[in-house]
């Protein structure tokens, strides 16, 4: 009996020193998965709200393709109405202006306008600046973005 208590005896005391020895790694771990997730969340969110901005700006760009496609003039030698650049980035600058684009993004701007087609397609590029959510409380985090629209000059007889 006696050879019993003792070795019952001498592991809880082994027993109690390997948990005082372990005190405080599960906090630190727990505390390390912690800062993994919210690194994580930050990150989708982030991406998120790029996907989310680009598309808004996609649609200011069709916007303002569209309203200068519009905006076409008959050819001179009886051909189908055309657009020439210097038309294109006025339509889209007025287009941003009236429809409240430049309110709406950060640094917004039209980076490059041009025709193909011998006229009958304009295409506007805009790019704008977003923010990253959760991160630029802490950084200032900005991700350029940059889109590209095109829209055809069509003649309805």
């Amino acid at each position: 009996m006696e050879v019993r208590s003792r070795q019952s005896g001498v592991s809880a005391v082994k027993l109690r020193r390997l948990e005082q020895e372990d005190a405080g790694q599960s906090s630190i771990l727990i505390l390390g998965m912690l800062l993994v997730v919210l690194l994580l969340v930050s990150v989708m969110a982030g991406a998120t709200a790029v996907n989310l901005e680009a598309r808004k700006l996609l649609s200011a760009a069709d916007g303002a393709a569209s309203a200068a496609a519009q905006a076409a003039e008959q050819g001179a030698s009886g051909a189908g109405p055309r657009v020439n650049s210097d038309q294109v980035l006025a339509q889209a600058q007025n287009y941003l202006a009236v429809s409240g684009a430049d309110r709406r993004f950060s640094d917004l701007a039209v980076s490059r306008t041009w025709v193909t087609d011998t006229g009958e397609t304009a295409h506007v590029e805009l790019a704008a600046v977003v923010d990253l959510p959760l991160v630029s409380v802490i950084l200032p985090a900005q991700v350029p973005i940059t889109v590209e629209s095109h829209a055809r000059v069509s003649l309805n007889r």
